[in-house]
C-alpha cells in the first residue's frame, strides 16, 4: 500500500495484510487503557460515513490528540501503545477513526468487519472531511478550550495537512485550536512518484501496474488496499511539499514535529531534508525534524521519542 500501516511485516507496498493490529508506528494490540468511551458516525462525502472513536480517562480533557493512519483495510479501533501511558497520567483524549466500509468494536481491531464496495468508493477527500468532523466533534465533547494535536502517518500526513489548510480557510476556530502536528513517515513528493518508484521497487510491481491499469479491485484490494478511484483523487491533489508552501504562506501558529526514517522506501528521506532546508530559509514553519535509522515502520528508539514528545506536550 503507498502510504499505509507501518508493520515491519508489510515492507515496502505491504502487499500482505495479515497483522490485525497495525497502526501509526507498529502498533501492538493490548487490553483497555482508558475509562470512557464515546463513538459516532463521522459523515464523509457522497454519503460516506467514517466510524470515529474518542477515549479517555482522566477529566477534564485538556488535550486532544487525533490519530491519523495511513491506507489499507485494516482497523483503527484501539489505542495505540505509545498513548497508553499519557491516557492513565494526563488529561487527553484519544481520537481516531476508520475509514468508510471498515469497523470493528473498539479494543479488538482483529475483528474488523469490510464492505468492498464501500471501500472502493473511499478517497483521500473523504478523509479529510471525516479528519474534519473528528476535530469538530472533539470541541464539542470536551469544550472549545480543549487543546486539539494531531498524529498523522503516512497518507495520514497527507490529510493532516489537507484539512488543516481546508480549516484555516473555512474554519478558522478549529483550525487556531491545533497547536501541533505529529508527522512519520512523511508523504512530500507527488502521490504519482511515491507510487510508481514503490511500485519499482518491490515483487510484482507490473503486475499491480496492470490491476491499476484495468481498476481490478480483487488484486488492488488485497495488494495495496486502495481502489482506482482513490489513486485519480490522490494524483489530481497537490503534493505533500505544495501543502507545506501553501501552508507557510498563511504563518500559521502549529508546530511540526516530523520524524523520518533515513531507509524509508515508501517516503524517501531526500524530499523530507529538502523540505528542511527550504523551511530553514524560505518558509519559517514552526518545523523540528528528527531523523531515525530505520524505514517506514519506524524504530523503538523512534518510538520512544514520539511517546516522551507526546507527553511533553500535554504537560505544557
Amino acid at each position: 500500500m503507498p502510504l499505509g500501516y507501518p508493520d515491519s511485516k508489510q515492507a515496502a507496498l505491504a502487499f500482505h495484510l495479515t497483522s490485525t493490529c497495525v497502526a501509526l508506528v507498529l502498533a501492538a494490540c493490548g487490553g483497555t487503557h482508558y475509562q470512557h468511551l464515546a463513538e459516532r458516525a463521522l459523515a464523509a462525502a457522497d454519503d460516506l460515513t467514517c466510524p470515529g472513536y474518542l477515549a479517555w480517562s482522566n477529566e477534564p480533557v485538556q488535550d486532544v490528540f487525533l490519530i491519523i493512519n495511513g491506507s489499507g483495510t485494516l482497523s483503527n479501533a484501539f489505542v495505540h501503545p505509545s498513548f497508553q501511558g499519557v491516557l492513565s497520567t494526563h488529561r487527553v483524549a484519544y481520537s481516531t477513526y476508520d475509514k468508510p466500509g471498515i469497523s470493528a468494536p473498539f479494543d479488538d481491531p482483529a475483528e474488523v468487519r469490510r464492505d468492498d464496495a464501500t471501500i472502493q468508493r473511499y478517497t483521500l477527500g473523504h478523509g479529510i472531511a471525516c479528519a474534519t468532523e473528528a476535530l469538530r466533534w472533539s470541541r464539542e465533547q470536551f469544550g472549545p478550550s480543549v487543546r486539539l494535536h494531531v498524529r498523522g502517518h503516512s497518507e495520514g500526513t497527507l490529510v493532516a495537512l489537507y484539512t488543516y489548510d481546508s480549516l484555516l480557510a473555512s474554519d478558522p476556530a478549529t483550525a487556531a485550536g491545533i497547536g501541533t502536528f505529529v508527522l512519520s513517515g512523511l508523504a512530500v513528493e507527488p502521490f504519482s512518484a511515491i507510487l510508481e518508484h514503490q511500485l519499482a521497487s518491490v515483487p510484482g510491481g507490473d503486475r499491480l501496474r496492470e490491476a491499476l491499469a484495468s481498476c481490478n479491485w480483487s488484486v488492488l484490494g488485497k495488494a495495496l488496499g486502495i481502489s482506482c478511484a482513490y489513486v485519480e483523487d490522490a494524483e489530481r491533489r497537490p503534493s505533500g511539499r505544495a501543502m507545506f508552501e501553501r501552508l507557510a504562506a498563511r504563518a500559521p501558529a502549529s508546530r511540526f514535529y516530523v520524524f523520518q526514517g533515513t531507509e524509508d522506501v515508501n517516503t524517501p528521506v531526500e524530499p523530507v531534508r529538502a523540505l528542511e532546508a527550504w523551511n530553514g530559509t524560505e518558509g519559517h514553519l514552526q518545523m523540528e525534524f528528527h531523523y531515525y535509522e530505520g524505514g517506514h515502520a519506524g524504530s523503538e528508539a523512534a518510538r520512544a521519542e514520539i511517546a516522551q514528545l507526546v507527553t511533553s506536550i500535554v504537560s505544557e
